[in-house]
């Protein structure tokens, strides 16, 4: 199958997804079956309530500011519409950026896409204090569609390596308020 007959099947399944399953559920959403898969093999049944308002919105292209307690599933809500926007490989290089305020929500984010997204094919790298900078590095040459990184080890990488983001589509600047105390 090439790779245009199997965008066509694969918009065709997501629509008949969205058409067919019951509302508030994963498939209500119209997802590609590749990040549908990921979400089954996660083991999340059903969308929370933070996800269900989120999802569609994002998906639909609109900015999305949103709060909700902890543990409430936030990482999905902003990590599955970004797989399945950037599914598509129509550029190389990082299409999204999700930058956070601490070393351990960069890594536990990362764990998070690497999980959802296993399927999808999608390349992700994490930058984070702490960790060798010429390895981030390689990463980075690498060309992830995905980068996640805190604002410190982002703004060296992108001194250092004269790092362009100008391909970037999506962009998440996750738990915000803490960023502004950066």
């Amino acid at each position: 199958m090439s790779d245009d007959e199997e965008r066509d099947y694969s918009h065709l399944q997501s629509e008949r997804n969205r058409k067919h399953k019951k509302a508030g559920g994963w498939q209500a959403m119209g997802l590609d079956h590749t990040v549908f898969k990921g979400i089954e093999k996660k083991g999340y049944k059903q969308p929370t309530p933070i996800q269900r308002k989120t999802i569609p919105c994002i998906l639909d292209g609109k900015d999305v500011v949103a709060m909700s307690r902890t543990g409430s599933g936030k990482t999905a809500a902003f990590v599955i519409p970004m797989l399945q926007r950037l599914k598509r490989r129509d550029t190389k290089g990082i299409r999204a950026l999700l930058v956070s305020p601490t070393r351990e929500l960069a890594l536990q984010t990362f764990k998070v896409v690497k999980e959802l997204g296993r399927f999808t094919g999608l390349r992700c790298a994490v930058l984070v204090g702490g960790d060798a900078i010429e390895d981030q590095f390689s990463t980075i040459h690498e060309n992830p569609d995905i980068l996640i990184a805190t604002p410190g080890r982002l703004l060296h990488v992108i001194v250092e390596m004269d790092l362009r983001l100008s391909f970037v589509q999506y962009v998440v600047f996750d738990e915000a308020d803490r960023l502004s105390k950066w």
